[in-house]
């Protein structure tokens, strides 16, 4: 990319790591103590029409891999973006957030994946990961 910095490449790829590892413990967090129990309930209540035909170790890894993807939109995207303010950051992560984790919660709900309840409660938790994190790319990325 032309008036791009040698570095910004690098750079690029250990901020998306280290703020997939953000959004990767705040969504553990969040899983685990607030909507712990529900997952408990729903798992319970689900039947296994699906079964992963993977080892439990790539299933965790995938489960893992979305919230690397959304680092490295929002990394990428602040990382290129003229304003490097909070606000934008913020607002960067709602967008982010609408586009990705709230149409697959919705697609999940539709296709009776999930259901309604885990479902707006997990998406809400991901825009609650992706607005806490946001506010770590203008302090990490300047310019």
């Amino acid at each position: 990319m032309a008036g791009t910095p040698e570095n910004a490449k690098p750079r690029v790829i250990l901020w998306t790591f280290v703020f997939g590892l953000v959004l990767n413990i705040l969504g553990w967090l969040g899983n685990n103590l607030w909507l712990g129990q529900l997952w408990d309930e729903t798992g319970a209540a689900a039947q296994a029409a699906f079964v992963a035909p993977w080892p439990p170790l790539v299933k965790e890894v995938i489960s893992l891999l979305s919230d690397f993807i959304y680092a490295f939109a929002m990394v990428w995207i602040f990382s290129h973006a003229k304003e490097k303010t909070v606000a934008f950051a913020l607002k960067l992560a709602f967008v982010i957030w609408l586009a990705g984790a709230a149409l697959v919660y919705l697609v999940m709900v539709n296709s009776g994946f999930l259901p309604l309840e885990i479902s707006v409660k997990t998406s809400l938790l991901a825009l609650a990961t992706f607005l806490l994190a946001a506010p770590l790319l203008p302090a990490v990325i300047k310019n």
